[in-house]
This record gives C-alpha cells, sequence and structure tokens, in this order.
C-alpha cells in the first residue's frame, strides 16, 4: 500500500494549523493542530489520498460525518468540522488531553475495577450513539481516549456505519480491525448495536488480562478464532461478576450479548455495585470487651497460722490494730511462751461463698438458654415457609413457563438459544425442577429460537442433481425451475435463490434456476424491404420465409431479378454473403455466425411476389 504523505507544517484551508502526527489508521492520519480562528487546539484527521479517489465514497463520507457530529456526548470526541482541501479531505475535532488506551496497556493489566469503570464509561458513550442508529465498529485501545482528569472518550468513528445500513457502501464491506471484530464483521454480515458490544468485551478482556483472547498471524485466522473459539478463561481471582460480563459480551450470538452499551453499561455498575455490598458484608468488628471490676477480698491470716497463706484479693486493706495490751497478770495466770520453731496446722485457702449470686447466673444462663432455643425454632419455621421447589418448565411455552413460577412466588430471566424444539419452547432452566430455593429467587429459563439457520452453499455452476443433493445434506429442499440460458450445457444451475452465503432457516427451500434444452424461438417477423435491428442470443439462427406471387416468371427472392437478402452485423460492421431462395414456400437458411446485432434488407424482383420473414433464435 502507498505511504501517504506527512503534513505536518501545513494549513489546510489556511485555517486549521497541523503540528505533529499523534496517530494513524487504516484511513488516514491525525495530526495535533491549531484552530486559527477560534485560536484553540484541536485533532485533525486528514483522509489518505487513495480512499478520496471515488466521489461516491467522499459524499458518502462527509454525510456520515455529519450524521456524526450530532451526537453531543462528554464521553464521545467531538467533531467540530470537515472539509475538503488541496492537501485532502479532512475533518476537525476535538483534542484530548492525556494517552489513548494502547499506551496504557503496555504498561500491563488495569486492576479488574478499574477496567469496569473503564469499560462502563465506553459502554455509557456508545450508548447515546447506538441511540441515534450509529455503530461504531471499530471499538479498540487506540480509539480510547483516557483524559488527564479520569474521563473515557471514543474517537475515531471513521468507519461508523449507520445501524441499518450504510448509506452507500457494499453492505459486505468488511472494515474493522480484526484483533476487535465481532464475528459478524468477519463474515461481512450487517452490522448492530452488538457488534460494537463483542469489541468492547475483547478490550475488557484486554485490561484484565493484558493480552487480546485471541491471537493470529493473519486477518483470516483471526477472523476465523473470533468466529469458532472459545476465549481462555480468565484469571479465578477477578470478581465472578466481572468475569460473566465479559463472557456475555464475547457470545458468538449477537442475541446472547448485550443489546447496546446502555444495558452493558448498566451490568457492570450493577456488578462492581453486588461485589461492594458483598465485601462490605464480610468485615468482621471486633468485640469490645467490658471489664468488671472484682471485689477486692482481704484474706488474713488465722490466729497462730503462717503468714505465708495465698492472698486471693486484687487489692489488700490495711491490717487491723492490735487492741490495747490488757494486764494479763490481773486475769490469767502467764502463759508459756510459743515455741516458734513449732509448725503450724495446715489450712485451706478461703472460699468466698455467694448463693445469692451464683442463683442470679442460673438464671440468666437458663434464660440465654431458652432464647437461643426460641431463636431455632423461628429459624425452622421462617425456613418453612421462606422456600419453595422449583417446578419443571422443559418444554412449556414462554408463557406457560411464567404462570408456572410465579404460582411458587419464583421469577424468570430468559434467553433465547438455537435448539431442537420448536420456537417459543423452553429447552432448559437453571436451577433444575425439584430444586429447594428461596422465595422469589430467579428461575434462569433459555427458550427455543428454533433450529439454527444453515449457511447456504454455492450450487451456481453445478449440474442439477449435484445441487440438488448437496443442498439436501444441509437439511434443504429445491425447487427447479428451468430457464432459457444460450450458451450454457442444460441441466446447470444458472441462479439460487438465497443466494451462497446467507442464512437459510432449517427445512427451508433454496429456488433454482436451471438452463434448459434449446429450441427455436421466434424473434421476430417482417414484411418490408428492411427488418427492424434485431439480437441474436444463442450461437445459431435461421430465417424461414413464406411467399406467395402471382406471375408467369420463375420466383427467385431476394433481388432485383433474382430476389436477394442482405444481412448485416451492426455491431462489427461486417457482412453476412447474400443469399437467394429458388420457387416456392416455407424456405429456411440457417446460420451459425453467433450472437450479435443483426439487420435484414430485401431487394424484391420485378414481379407481384408478396412475401413474409420471421427470424428463429436457438438457444
Amino acid at each position: 500500500m502507498p505511504i501517504a504523505p506527512d503534513l505536518s507544517g501545513h494549513a489546510l484551508d489556511d485555517r486549521y494549523e497541523l503540528h505533529a502526527v499523534i496517530g494513524e489508521g487504516a484511513f488516514g492520519r491525525v495530526y495535533q493542530g491549531r484552530d486559527r480562528r477560534l485560536a484553540r487546539p484541536v485533532a485533525v484527521k486528514v483522509i489518505k489520498p487513495w480512499w478520496t479517489e471515488d466521489p461516491d465514497w467522499v459524499g458518502s463520507f462527509e454525510r456520515e460525518v455529519q450524521l456524526l457530529a450530532r451526537v453531543s456526548d462528554p464521553g464521545i470526541v467531538q467533531i467540530f468540522d470537515v472539509g475538503h482541501a488541496d492537501e485532502g479531505l479532512y475533518y476537525v475535532s476535538e483534542l484530548v488531553d492525556g494517552e489513548n488506551l494502547a499506551s496504557r496497556l503496555r504498561r500491563g493489566p488495569l486492576a479488574p475495577w478499574d477496567a469496569c469503570g473503564v469499560a462502563a464509561q465506553l459502554c455509557r458513550a456508545l450508548s447515546h450513539a447506538h441511540a441515534q442508529r450509529i455503530v461504531h465498529r471499530d471499538i479498540k485501545p487506540a480509539n480510547i481516549m483516557l483524559s488527564s482528569r479520569g474521563r473515557v472518550k471514543v474517537g475515531d468513528f471513521g468507519v461508523a456505519r449507520l445501524a441499518e445500513g450504510s448509506t452507500d457502501g457494499a453492505a459486505a464491506t468488511i472494515v474493522g480491525t480484526p484483533k476487535y471484530m465481532a464475528p459478524e464483521q468477519g463474515r461481512g454480515r450487517p452490522t448492530t448495536p452488538a457488534t460494537d458490544i463483542y469489541s468492547v468485551g475483547v478490550v475488557l478482556y484486554e485490561m484484565l488480562a493484558g493480552r487480546p483472547p485471541f491471537a493470529g498471524e493473519s486477518a483470516v485466522e483471526l477472523a476465523l478464532r473470533h468466529l469458532q473459539d472459545t476465549p481462555p478463561p480468565l484469571s479465578v481471582r477477578l470478581p465472578p461478576a466481572l468475569a460473566e460480563n465479559v463472557d456475555r459480551a464475547l457470545a458468538k450470538d449477537p442475541a446472547e450479548r448485550y443489546a447496546d452499551g446502555a444495558e452493558m453499561a448498566d451490568a457492570l455498575v450493577l456488578a462492581r455495585r453486588q461485589a461492594t455490598s458483598s465485601q462490605r458484608n464480610r468485615v468482621v468488628r471486633p468485640r469490645t470487651r467490658t471489664a468488671s471490676h472484682a471485689r477486692a477480698r482481704v484474706l488474713t491470716p488465722a490466729a497462730g497460722g503462717s503468714d505465708d497463706a495465698p492472698t486471693r484479693s486484687l487489692t489488700t486493706r490495711a491490717p487491723r490494730q492490735p487492741p490495747p495490751p490488757r494486764d494479763r497478770a490481773a486475769t490469767s495466770p502467764p502463759r508459756r511462751p510459743a515455741d516458734p520453731t513449732r509448725p503450724a496446722a495446715p489450712m485451706s485457702p478461703r472460699r468466698n461463698v455467694n448463693p445469692p449470686a451464683r442463683r442470679r447466673a442460673v438464671a440468666a444462663l437458663g434464660l440465654a438458654l431458652l432464647l437461643l432455643a426460641s431463636m431455632v425454632v423461628a429459624a425452622v419455621l421462617l425456613g418453612r415457609t421462606g422456600h419453595t421447589r422449583v417446578p419443571g418448565l422443559t418444554n412449556l411455552t414462554r408463557t406457560a413457563a411464567t404462570a408456572s413460577a410465579r404460582r411458587q412466588h419464583l421469577r424468570t430471566v430468559y434467553r433465547t438459544a438455537y435448539g431442537p424444539a420448536a420456537a417459543g419452547t423452553v429447552i432448559s432452566q437453571r436451577p433444575a425442577a425439584g430444586t429447594r430455593v428461596t422465595t422469589g429467587a430467579a428461575v434462569h429459563v433459555v427458550v427455543s429460537r428454533g433450529p439454527a439457520p444453515v449457511d447456504v452453499q454455492l450450487v451456481v455452476g453445478e449440474g442439477t442433481t449435484d445441487a440438488r443433493d448437496a443442498l439436501k445434506q444441509l437439511g434443504l429442499s429445491t425447487t427447479v425451475t428451468a430457464v432459457p440460458a444460450p450458451g450454457i450445457r442444460p441441466g446447470t444451475v444458472t441462479k439460487q435463490s438465497p443466494s451462497a452465503g446467507r442464512d437459510a432457516p432449517a427445512g427451508s427451500s433454496v429456488a433454482l434456476q436451471v438452463a434448459e434444452t434449446p429450441q427455436w424461438r421466434p424473434l421476430t417477423t417482417f414484411q418490408a424491404v428492411r427488418s427492424v435491428p434485431f439480437r441474436i442470443t444463442g450461437t445459431r439462427w435461421r430465417v424461414v420465409y413464406r411467399m406467395a406471387y402471382q406471375s408467369d416468371c420463375t420466383f427467385i427472392f431476394f433481388c432485383s431479378g433474382p430476389p436477394t437478402a442482405h444481412i448485416a452485423n451492426l455491431a462489427t460492421g461486417s457482412a453476412i454473403n447474400p443469399f437467394s431462395l429458388g420457387n416456392g414456400t416455407g424456405r429456411i437458411q440457417t446460420f451459425q455466425s453467433g450472437p450479435g446485432l443483426y439487420q435484414i434488407e430485401v431487394s424484391p424482383g420485378h414481379d407481384t411476389a408478396r412475401w413474409s420473414i420471421e427470424v428463429d433464435d436457438y438457444y
């Protein structure tokens, strides 16, 4: 592919200065610039010159930029202007102060909830474009700007199209970046907001894992992997709700993804809110113990006891003062002093016995046990009234399944999938029938969309029998119509509907048009001396003449004298040798000159002969 010139230092339309290249894509090169008229920094994308050689493409591009300029949202890079200068087609947008996500990911993956926040902002911005039926079609880290204020902005809607089809471009044109391209994009199918959701899922996967889910050496290999392979599982340490968001966004079937950016943004916010609430509930607050003040008990030694007896009090009281000495001589005879070496009698520690306190403790314990027993009974009773069993919903219609679940006070959450059952029939449920669940719980139900559509095979150019056998193996029936087909072997399929690559309902019919056996087909008839120009389609053709005359002379056709016919090939300017016809009627002249534009001129004789000429084509 040729290299676009570097326009740094130029000023487009003498207004937009181009300072330095800050990015480049398949469609154009982005410059940091300045708007001279408004004296503000801008980003200018100049489309590469070979794209502007097609006037229809240029007109389509300008109309689409005008549509995108109407999308006003803080999360989308705002488009200011579009123009066509001598240097080429361009458009002007706001300049975001920050870096793109691709530069950030080169430093490693993001923390799970940081990645969730970026994806939620991205989806919220895309939801405003989706609301106006605009699909980005090229969501990738290089097109996602992270401003210095933490805002996410989506840029480069260069390949965006209206969700219901491009204004001019062919529907089968494949645009986008293969590493982030949805399966239906790789097959050239129409794009929808769900196409952007798949690309957001790839970007979210890369933010969490540090790499995209699929890699390949070619665009074809990448497209096939997105179409057929299952993404490698993310780390088990990631929040389960966030991993489920990624799985749904990366569903192969667009109908199983989030419908648009708004739905995915709400799901991401809900996942983070639930995870935060769950983490808050797991926090255990430490119990505070109330210090009890023990009563001080003083253990004094008994008379004559040992001074080493253990003390059981936390505080000690001052010892009692001995009573004043009395005159022992007056009261009793003198006693023999105690022998200090004689051991004292053994004593056990004093115990404080408090029967009222013991009774209060026993009563408190009994009350606690009674309260605990009441709570157990209440839990059992509540468990009996707060639970129900899941009914069997398989093979029911969606309406019947909803009614059956409501009778058991359960909610139903539906999604659709292809299956052998008739469309609208429940083919699976989770939890299974008979499972005991909490009243009000959700039952996830899968409703059949009918058998999966069949990718119609190309059979044009095949014989009728081979074509019918090939389509029969795909579960498709056929209807055959014989049609004229000049130059094609009889029995060859010339056209099929639906055409190759289209999806057809299983068991439906494919209409085949088959070349029929060639035959003579009247093309034109004339009685004048000159025919109107006629076109021969087959490889050969013929002239059939009839005449009647009243004369004694011998009839000679196509001449002044002997009648002759002159045939001219108007396409090449050449002439076919004239031929003469003898007496009689119903004569035939056959020619092998092949397809072309011809005209016959008759030179009549001098008699009263009347003639008519018919031209037949053979195909």
